[in-house]
């Protein structure tokens, strides 16, 4: 896949912008997701690293959302995911009303106190927009597909 997968609400809204995954080392273990971040007035963009366990069938990433679509009546308090680096974290809060909140942080480095940090607010409906974006984040990782 050639595509970068925009999560959000573009042009005027708020949005994650998703590179296509590499494996720029080789190895199959690790994957670097070039991530951009907008909102008004705010662009950000960094390259995060993600597992890619050898006898995995999918990043951890797209199991994350998938555990958020399977329990689309709710849950309480949040959830989240980290990427390998910790430069990108993802939260997750369901409303109680068919809607999830993403909050996406994206950050400079994670070992340093100084530094850019970044924080983009993404509404989804828990339901078939949900595991539409499932879908498509796998459809993502697709060539990285052992």
């Amino acid at each position: 896949m050639n595509d970068a997968l925009i999560i959000g609400s573009p042009p005027a809204g708020s949005m994650w912008v998703l590179h296509p995954p590499k494996d720029p080392w080789g190895d199959g273990y690790v994957v670097v997701l070039q991530v951009e971040m907008h909102d008004q007035g705010l662009d950000a963009r960094r390259g995060v690293e993600l597992a890619w366990p050898t006898h995995a069938q999918e990043p951890d990433l797209v199991d994350f959302f998938q555990h958020l679509a399977n329990d689309w009546r709710g849950w309480d308090g949040e959830r989240s995911w980290r990427s390998l680096d910790a430069t990108m974290r993802i939260t997750a809060r369901h409303d109680g009303k068919g809607h999830v909140t993403l909050g996406g942080t994206l950050q400079q480095d994670s070992y340093s106190p100084d530094g850019w940090l970044a924080r983009v607010f993404i509404t989804v409906e828990a339901g078939e927009q949900m595991m539409s974006l499932v879908a498509d984040l796998r459809a993502h990782f697709e060539g990285l597909a052992r």
